[in-house]
C-alpha cells in the first residue's frame, strides 16, 4: 500500500515502526530535541514517547505519584518499582541521535524535592559539560510547603468562595454608600 503524499499524520497514534518515516525526534510536550540526559525518550505503555523531564514535570503536579497519566490518549502508566527514570527507554528513537548521544546517563528523580538528578556519568560515554541535576517543580500538596505559602493557599481557597464573594463586593457597597452620604452632608454643612 502506497503512502499518501497528503495524508497527515495522527498525533494521538503511536508510531508503529513499519520501516517508513523515522520517528520523532523531539518530545511532543516540550519540543526539545530527545537526548541522553533528562530529555531520554522515555515509552509510556500506551506507546507515546515523552522526554524524562516532562514525566517528571507531570509527577511532580500530579496527586497520583505511582502513574503518569498520557497527555495524549490519557491512559494511565504505572511507574516501575524504582521510579520514573525506570520507564523504557525508546529504543528506535534513541537510534537515530548521534553515535555520542546514545549512551543513557543513569539518573535519580526525587519527587519531594522536585529533582531529576545525573546519579553517574556512563564510563563509554565522551567527556561533556552536564549539568548534574535539574529542578522540575515542588510537589503538589506535599508537606514540604512552608507556611506562609500554605496560609496564602487557604486564604485564596477560602477567598474564591462565592459566599466570601458575595460579602466583599457587600461590604464595598456600603462603604461606598456610606462615603458619598459622607460627602452630601460635608458639602451641605460647608454650604
Amino acid at each position: 500500500m502506497e503512502s499518501d503524499p497528503n495524508h497527515l499524520r495522527d498525533p494521538y497514534k503511536p508510531d508503529v515502526d513499519d520501516g517508513g518515516e523515522p520517528p520523532d525526534l523531539e518530545c511532543a510536550i516540550c519540543f526539545c530535541q530527545f537526548n541522553n540526559v533528562f530529555n531520554t525518550p522515555k515509552v509510556l505503555e500506551c506507546k507515546h514517547t515523552f522526554c524524562l523531564e516532562c514525566l517528571a514535570r507531570m509527577n511532580v503536579k500530579s496527586t497520583h505519584p505511582n502513574t503518569i497519566q498520557c497527555p495524549l490518549c490519557r491512559a494511565y502508566t504505572p511507574l516501575p518499582d524504582l521510579g520514573l527514570p525506570k520507564l523504557a527507554n525508546d529504543s528506535t528513537v534513541l537510534s537515530y541521535l548521534p553515535a555520542a548521544m546514545q549512551h543513557v546517563y543513569s539518573i535519580r528523580f526525587n519527587r519531594n524535592k522536585g529533582k531529576l538528578q545525573v546519579k553517574r556519568v556512563p564510563s563509554s560515554a565522551p567527556a561533556q559539560n552536564v549539568s548534574q541535576s535539574l529542578d522540575v517543580g515542588n510537589p503538589a500538596g506535599e508537606e514540604g510547603e512552608s507556611g506562609s505559602a500554605r496560609e496564602r493557599s487557604v486564604l485564596i481557597t477560602i477567598l474564591r468562595t462565592p459566599l466570601c464573594k458575595a460579602f466583599i463586593m457587600s461590604s464595598v457597597a456600603i462603604m461606598t454608600v456610606i462615603l458619598v452620604i459622607t460627602i452630601i452632608l460635608i458639602l451641605r454643612s460647608t454650604g
